[in-house]
């Protein structure tokens, strides 16, 4: 025997026995037993076996037993079985054989077939049942509507509102349709139905409501909406412009049938017959006035700006030196004149000291005399006339409008932000065309939307695409989208990004194929990927018991296709390495594919707990979508690890059997030359055919001095790649560049800021965007916009959370369990309240208050403040009508049983809510002509779908009040920046608590809220920005923790973090160079940055680890055994996310943006940073438990052995 060396204890026939402060986890001691040699056993040719397992044996050296190939035979070929074998003790002992091969790898080997249909089968039919369970009630997905931290106090005040309208809207509904054994059960109610019935007071509504007829065509069934942006400087209201806009909007008007699809305008609810078509909303109906009178409008304009006549000179505090004009003294008192409100204006105590009586009714009579001119302007604005010769005089005129409040409403919705009297160009404007339904009464809505839909594409379509081209006119571009074509317009977005997203996932298997080389196994692998998206659903939905099923979870799809790939490459690469392992290796498949097994499962088992642990870190989101996103996608590494292990192990066997070698056998002797190579599915096949010699068979007649080659990629990381590395001339200017790039980066990540702007759903080019983009910033916020509404409510208390469990609650799709209402049982509305209410929404809307609600609260139709309160209605009914803006002449109310007084009396107020509930409102925005009060003060929410409604009453009282206000700023349908929200959340939480202040003692405690989410959608920007950065930092010290615990090397756990830290900046501070700001997409892409950057890193640091040797050696080693799966593995992913960057939707390309320089960031860095790291220190030194020295020195019970010799001779 040579010097140096000591027979392992094994080699006598001593048992081993696992040390006890071994550091390897119980998985870790299965996947490295080491594989003693049963010298003489011959590989077996005809039997189809295969298995996925390895030892930790090194290149040339033998870990445990001499080489055992069949003409090679080591020094224990004579030895007695005892001595050829080791005994496991304990639990462990279950899993291997006596040869320490472990037993799934032989029962696949043995049976891989059955195995693999085995497996397959289970997946299938796990997904036919998650199939059966999860899709038959409709849509899976849980509703967005639902994403947000149920314990903020916004979620709060959002849930006890929008629940108790709906409990109140529902209770109503009962109450309708059993209004008999209603009336007889309550006393009071029984007198009042009766008293009503029987006087005409309005019985009729008290039928069901399937007998009432809605006026043909008398709803808003649809909008045709353009947008027109001017390319020359002259502005969209040029000759030429409005030339351009003539032609898109009188196509719909001047049509013969327009009038079976206008929306129809009744002056008289109770004459059908008697209907006009309603006009668009459109400046052409100014520039296209029936008559121009320009000398009436010179005058207005003269008056305007000049000072009253008869009027006292009162000195102008906004211009020094100025006195108040004719401008001035409109914008005070054209409300009082014009509208009957804020007639209070002078009583101010600035005023009171310069003007007496007189002086008032010279300015009322001033502003009387513009009301009545300005009306006499304005009604010819039937847009029936030629365009007009001089658009220039009517932008002037216009631009005068503006300045007026109580004028203002008439034009603001056409013009461009920064149009004035300054500057008369107005880059943009717009127009909408209302369409009516429904078409008959009781007529089904989705047939009437079909017909009006085939309409328009027959009649109108080609022209309005015609002119929405941008060749269709140099001077001005037009956008337009109706919602009745709008679905199809996002069907086509959809489709065209699907086809992207499927080319993506194409791309993932054709270079599998390529790679693999085998069409059967890139068939295998890809199913084994897609696979694990449903077996992790139905693992979660049915035996974990998360309901919650996130709208971000199908990003998982492209997650899994690039880790998936990555798990494959490194499985068949270990397959092939393990060719050139040794004869130890390769004496028989059960021990060659119990290598592979324990090599990549125990590489792909590290990067699949640290990606797994990473995306786990979102649990700790309190938005159930992220939680529910880092759950499911951690299910699905974890499924896809699971797959590979078992699934892809097997085809590898079947692989290794029949398709891995060209050169086939015959079924038998008789059959003939008959071969099924590369056969996608072998057991259809007649016969199975063998291989005449299998490439475990070859590899182990290979001798020692044999040459090996391997494949072109492994060279060259075995060697240019690696002397590059080990090159310090080389590698060090590499890392320092490395470096700069990193403090470039990590500059523009300190400049990442938060989004000022609502973030865009398509990306800039769409015209579809371009038009949003238009609205969202190229208008002032105009009276015809719909801001979001804020709500005062009193009557409720803060939701009751009881039972509430977001996760694990079944959503029910539609309608997830959040909580139930809590109502104020001793709240009323007493005399006093009302008083208060009332007064306070008056003096919201009085132009004395334009300083503190100017930027906040939007200026509605009527030109006053938008702010709803049904009351106004109550006092207008109490009073006998005419009172504020209601005319009594075409609104009409029963004043049967009406109260004495407003505010009600206490003692009268329970009898009168129930009159005045079903009394028709008068409200031109009342949802129907003639609509009750109980439907018009009630609206389903246009951001969130959800009811919410402003007199609570159930048919029997009053248990909730609310008032509105409208929003300058914030509007129903887009998501804007965090800061801008938060302004106006402090803004009406100020004005909450100043309403409890002014009458906290009559109406009790105040709860404000909106129904469209905003302000939940503001918190939630905040929890995705604060966690972003946060979630990924703790990401990576995940990594370190599992880094550290799988190599027990502190230093090298550093630098692999250091590494996934500098992929972490690099990502964001390339995405801030490109513009990105942190919105809600951006903050959710960099949660996931840490889950996505490990797996590379992770795989080199343990391939260093496992390889013995001085420090060169390991990384010569590491890049050998890894090199290859790495490159593959990014490759696939970069490669896959290149199609995403041509997707419409935005979100999509920016996740391929992200996933490309993810992974590219983390091969760069991987590769070039962490391996130089370990090519420049010896890091050996900080390991916490033994490594393997670079003359293979194993450590066996005390007994070492340096080297084993191959040849009996050196014995």
């Amino acid at each position: 025997m040579k010097q140096g060396g000591k027979i392992p204890k094994r080699l006598l026939g001593i048992p081993a026995v696992t040390p006890h402060n071994s550091t390897h986890s119980n998985l870790e001691v299965i996947l490295n037993q080491p594989i003693p040699s049963q010298a003489g056993r011959e590989v077996e040719s005809d039997k189809s076996l295969s298995t996925c397992m390895s030892a930790k044996v090194t290149d040339g050296v033998i870990a445990e037993t001499g080489a055992t190939s069949k003409g090679n035979q080591g020094p224990t070929a004579n030895n007695s079985p005892a001595s050829m074998s080791t005994t496991q003790t304990g639990i462990w002992a279950n899993f291997v054989d006596d040869r320490n091969n472990l037993k799934f790898v032989n029962y696949v080997v043995r049976m891989p077939r059955m195995i693999l249909m085995l497996f397959m089968g289970m997946c299938l039919v796990i997904t036919w049942l998650l199939g059966k369970m999860v899709f038959a009630e409709g849509n899976p997905i849980t509703p967005d509507t639902y994403t947000y931290d149920i314990e903020d106090v916004r979620s709060i005040a959002f849930d006890s509102f929008t629940l108790a309208s709906e409990e109140l809207i529902d209770d109503y509904a009962k109450f309708r349709t059993d209004i008999g054994s209603y009336a007889s059960g309550s006393e009071t109610f029984s007198s009042v139905y009766a008293d009503m019935k029987a006087n005409g007071n309005h019985s009729s509504y008290f039928i069901n409501k399937e007998n009432n007829e809605t006026l043909k065509l008398s709803e808003v069934g649809d909008i045709t909406y353009w947008i027109y942006e001017a390319e020359k400087d002259s502005g969209v209201f040029s000759k030429d412009g409005l030339e351009v806009m003539d032609e898109a909007e009188s196509m719909f008007p001047e049509h013969s049938q327009w009038e079976r699809y206008c929306l129809r305008e009744y002056p008289d609810p109770n004459n059908p017959d008697d209907y006009s078509c309603a006009k668009a909303l459109s400046a052409m109906n100014i520039f296209k006035a029936s008559s121009w009178d320009q000398d009436m409008v010179d005058s207005i304009m003269e008056r305007l700006d000049n000072p009253v006549p008869g009027f006292p000179l009162i000195p102008n505090p906004q211009v020094e030196g100025a006195f108040l004009g004719g401008r001035e003294i409109y914008q005070l008192i054209g409300f009082c004149t014009k509208f009957g409100v804020a007639c209070d204006v002078f009583e101010n105590p600035l005023f009171a000291a310069i003007i007496d009586e007189s002086d008032v009714n010279v300015a009322k009579a001033f502003s009387s005399q513009l009301d009545a001119d300005f009306k006499a302007v304005t009604d010819l604005w039937t847009g029936t006339g030629p365009i007009n010769s001089n658009p220039d005089d009517v932008s002037l005129f216009c631009a005068y409008m503006k300045e007026l409040p109580s004028q203002a409403f008439l034009v603001d919705f056409f013009f461009s932000t920064d149009f004035s009297k300054t500057n008369l160009v107005s880059k943009y404007s717009r127009s909408i065309t209302r369409w009516g339904a429904p078409n008959e009464p009781h007529e089904d809505y989705k047939d009437w939307e079909d017909e009006r839909k085939n309409y328009v594409l027959k009649e109108f379509f080609d022209d309005m695409d015609k002119i929405a081209s941008k060749e269709h006119s140099p001077h001005i571009n037009a956008y337009y989208f109706m919602r009745v074509l709008i679905l199809d317009v996002f069907l086509a977005i959809l489709a065209n990004d699907g086809m992207f997203a499927a080319i993506s996932i194409s791309i993932v298997y054709f270079y599998m194929w390529y790679m693999l080389g085998s069409f059967f196994l890139a068939n295998v692998g890809f199913f084994e990927i897609v696979m694990s998206i449903p077996t992790a659903w139905f693992t979660a939905d049915q035996i974990i018991g998360v309901k919650y099923f996130s709208g971000l979870n199908p990003l998982c799809l492209f997650i899994v296709a690039a880790i998936g790939a990555d798990d494959i490459f490194v499985f068949i690469d270990a397959y092939r390495q393990s060719a050139f392992k040794g004869p130890h290796i390769v004496r028989d498949l059960e021990t060659r594919m119990s290598y592979v097994y324990r090599r990549a499962g125990l590489a792909m088992l590290i990067t699949s707990a640290t990606t797994c642990s990473a995306f786990l870190c979102t649990v700790a989101s309190p938005i159930a979508s992220t939680k529910s996103f880092g759950i499911f996608a951690s299910l699905v590494i974890f499924m896809d690890y699971a797959l590979v292990m078992t699934c892809f192990c097997t085809a590898v066997v079947l692989y290794h059997d029949h398709f891995e070698e060209s050169t086939v056998t015959v079924c038998n002797d008789a059959q003939g030359a008959f071969g099924c190579y590369d056969c996608c599915c072998p057991c259809c096949c007649p016969c199975i055919p063998k291989l005449k010699e299998t490439s475990t068979e070859r590899a182990a007649k290979r001798g020692p001095n044999d040459p090996v080659q391997q494949d072109k990629i492994t060279e060259f990381y075995k060697g240019p790649f690696t002397n590059f590395i080990l090159n310090p001339g080389k590698r060090l200017p590499t890392m320092a560049v490395l470096s700069i790039w990193l403090f470039v980066a990590m500059y523009y990540m300190t400049k990442l800021e938060p989004t000022k702007k609502a973030e865009q759903f398509l990306d800039d080019e769409h015209p579809l965007q371009k038009a949003i983009t238009i609205l969202n910033e190229g208008f002032p916020v105009a009276s015809d916009d719909r801001g979001a509404k804020m709500y005062f409510i009193w009557g409720i208390k803060d939701v009751d959370r009881t039972g509430v469990s977001q996760m694990f609650d079944d959503p029910g799709f539609d309608d997830p369990f959040v909580g139930n209402p809590v109502f104020d049982e001793e709240w009323k509305l007493t005399q006093a309240c009302q008083a208060k209410i009332y007064n306070y929404t008056e003096a919201v809307r009085s132009p004395l208050n334009d300083e503190k609600y100017f930027d906040f609260v939007k200026v509605g139709g009527a030109g006053m403040r938008a702010v709803s309160n049904w009351m106004d209605e109550m006092v207008d009914w109490t009073k006998g009508g005419d009172t504020g803006p209601f005319d009594s002449t075409t609104c009409k109310r029963n004043t049967l049983g009406r109260p004495s007084s407003f505010p009600v009396p206490d003692n009268e107020m329970e009898e009168a809510l129930v009159r005045f509930a079903h009394q028709p409102s008068c409200l031109e925005s009342a949802p129907y002509p003639g609509a009750f009060i109980i439907d018009t003060y009630k609206e389903t929410s246009r951001g969130s779908g959800l009811e919410a409604s402003e007199f609570g009453f159930d048919g029997e009282k009053l248990k909730m009040a609310s008032i509105s206000m409208e929003s300058k700023v914030l509007d129903p349908w887009s998501e804007i920046a965090e800061d801008l929200a938060m302004e106006q959340y402090e803004f009406f939480m100020a004005e909450a608590d100043y309403i409890n202040s002014i009458m906290g003692d009559e109406c009790g405690d105040v709860m404000m809220t909106d129904a469209d989410q905003k302000f939940i959608l503001m918190n939630n920007q905040k929890i995705f920005r604060t966690s972003a950065i946060t979630g990924a930092m703790i990401g990576c010290a995940i990594a370190f923790l599992v880094i550290f615990v799988s190599t027990m090397n502190p230093v090298i756990a550093a630098f692999a973090t250091f590494s996934i830290t500098c992929v972490l900046c690099s990502v964001v501070g390339a995405v801030t160079m490109r513009g990105w700001t942190l919105g809600t997409t951006t903050a959710i892409l960099i949660s996931i940055l840490a889950g996505f950057s490990v797996d590379y890193v992770v795989h080199l640091a343990h391939a260093y680890v496992e390889t013995p040797g001085n420090s060169d050696q390991r990384v010569r080693g590491a890049f050998s055994d890894m090199g290859v799966s790495v490159m593959s593995g990014m490759l696939t992913s970069v490669l896959a996310s290149l199609p995403l960057f041509l997707c419409k939707i935005n979100f999509f390309s920016a996740f391929g943006t992200f996933l490309c320089a993810t992974i590219g960031f983390s091969w760069i860095y991987a590769n070039f940073m962490f391996m130089g790291l370990m090519a420049t220190f010896d890091v050996t030194k900080f390991s916490m438990k033994k490594l393997k020295e670079e003359g293979a020195k194993v450590e066996d019970g005390g007994v070492e052995m340096k080297q084993v010799p191959t040849n009996a001779a050196d014995v």
